[in-house]
C-alpha cells in the first residue's frame, strides 16, 4: 500500500478528483491549505492560499495511474502548479471491519506461495 499525497490548485480538484474516480479511487481526503514553495515572497510568508491538499491511499499497482492523473489533471503549465508525493505504509487498518493491511504481511504471503 501506499499514500499519495499531492498539493495542487484549488481550481484544479473538481477536475482531479473525477479522473481518480474514473480509475477506480474510492477514497480521497483533500484539505484546504496554505504555504509557500519557490515563489516565497519575503513581505508574505504563509499567507498564499489558492491550493489543496489530496491523500490516498492506494494498492501499489495504481500508483502508476492514479500520479498521472493527478499530474495530467492539475496541469496549467504555470508556477504553483503543485506536487505529488508517494509514501510507502507500513500498516494500514480499516477501522469498521478491524481489518489489517501490511505490507509486511502481504510479502510474507507471497513468499509461501
Amino acid at each position: 500500500m501506499k499514500m499519495v499525497w499531492a498539493v495542487i490548485r484549488s481550481s484544479s480538484v473538481d477536475r482531479v478528483t473525477r479522473a481518480l474516480k474514473t480509475i477506480g479511487v474510492s477514497g480521497c481526503t483533500v484539505s484546504p491549505v496554505r504555504g509557500y514553495g519557490e515563489e516565497w515572497h519575503l513581505y508574505e510568508p504563509l499567507i498564499h492560499g489558492g491550493h489543496h491538499k489530496l491523500e490516498l491511499i492506494v494498492a501499489d499497482d495504481l500508483v502508476e495511474k492514479v500520479t498521472s492523473q493527478i499530474a495530467e489533471n492539475a496541469w496549467t503549465g504555470l508556477k504553483g502548479d503543485g506536487v505529488v508525493s508517494v509514501f510507502d505504509l507500513g500498516n494500514v487498518i480499516k477501522i469498521r471491519v478491524k481489518h489489517h493491511h501490511s505490507s509486511e504481511l502481504a510479502e510474507a504471503k507471497s513468499d509461501k506461495v
